[in-house]
């Protein structure tokens, strides 16, 4: 009994030694609260949402130091929905990220599932936006204005030059790359990041070339995204500013601005926010989705209010409005065209 005491606290005294040496964290968060919404010419809906400003999350990460300044780390990210517990992107292990990185004196180079540079995850280097990619109606996902998560993706980031940084990412595939090369659709992005002297900025050219890709049984043209926004801190107050030019033949043009600011507001923090998207389809795919109309701008107003109670946990409410041209007149999203109002707590670990 003694020699099984023994070998078990060698055991328990290795693994925790393993888990040390390799500096692997286990985090996450949880979001969770009450949206009340309304579309137009809709009923009005209450529902119990995760993920509303933070997508409910755990994930493990890990970093190994080689030495002479070189160091591997992984990130392995799953979204989850707290309501019901089930997964955000079924069949995915991990659906948010997932990937190896080498990091020494030449930058860091990461390989795997990841965000596209314009969206979210340790990757993306999107700046300007007050609510970031999240927040119900005011994400700046709203309008169809970013790409998403990569598979089979390569990203390199530089060294920092006196604050700024230069980062590329590549998608071999961004479903998958199972087939000929010709076949699978492809990411291409570029962009530059400053972060000194008060100010946080982002620009990003941003490409998929939809190859293999049909919409309407017809051939998809490759899309095109341009984005550039930065906030500047003053006294914490951080005011923001963000543009983005998309563009694909056959299919729609768009621009997108915004407008907004975060600061600390009564012991918490506050987050405001306007965006006007003005969309025009193409001739070829003026019937997508039921769409009658050649156009479909929308505009949206947003407020968000987080206050901790602790280091961990924070109470969040938000409001936000959005008005949508003839072509999202018939939507039932309040994303696109109707108010939404929201309650809860985000708690992290």
């Amino acid at each position: 009994m003694k020699n099984k005491i023994l070998v078990a606290s060698v055991l328990v005294t290795f693994g925790f030694s393993a888990f040390a040496a390799s500096n692997v964290t286990l985090y996450g968060s949880i979001d969770e609260g009450v949206v009340v919404g309304k579309a137009k010419h809709s009923s009005t809906t209450a529902e119990l949402k995760s993920g509303f400003t933070a997508m409910s999350r755990f994930g493990i990460k890990g970093v190994e130091d080689l030495g002479n300044g070189y160091t591997v780390g992984f990130t392995l990210e799953q979204g989850f929905l707290a309501d019901s517990g089930s997964e955000h992107t079924k069949g995915l292990a991990f659906s948010r990220e997932s990937l190896l990185r080498v990091t020494g004196p030449f930058g860091t180079v990461a390989f795997g599932r990841m965000g596209a540079l314009g969206f979210a995850q340790s990757t993306a280097i999107l700046r300007g936006w007050a609510f970031g990619t999240s927040w119900g109606g005011s994400a700046w996902s709203v309008g169809n204005v970013h790409f998403g998560r990569l598979n089979n993706a390569v990203n390199y980031v530089t060294p920092s030059f006196n604050g700024l940084t230069v980062h590329a990412t590549y998608s071999n595939g961004t479903a998958t790359d199972d087939n000929k090369w010709s076949d699978n659709a492809h990411y291409y992005g570029l962009g530059a990041k400053y972060t000194a002297n008060n100010i946080d900025a982002s620009i990003i050219f941003e490409a998929k070339d939809n190859k293999g890709l049909t919409l309407e049984d017809q051939k998809q043209k490759a899309l095109y995204h341009i984005t550039a926004g930065g906030t500047y801190n003053i006294n914490g107050f951080k005011p923001g500013v963000i543009y983005q030019y998309a563009t694909q033949s056959d299919y729609y043009h768009q621009h997108a601005f915004g407008v907004g600011m975060t600061g600390p507001l009564a012991g918490g923090s506050v987050r405001l926010g306007a965006k006007y998207v003005i969309r025009k389809y193409d001739n070829s795919y003026a019937t997508i989705a039921d769409l009658n109309e050649k156009k479909a701008n929308v505009w949206t107003v947003g407020a968000g209010y987080e206050y901790p109670f602790s280091k961990r946990t924070n109470l969040w409410t938000y409001g936000g409005y959005a008005d949508g041209a003839k072509g999202w007149k018939d939507t039932s999203e309040t994303n696109y065209n109707g108010w939404q109002v929201g309650l809860g707590l985000n708690h992290k670990f």
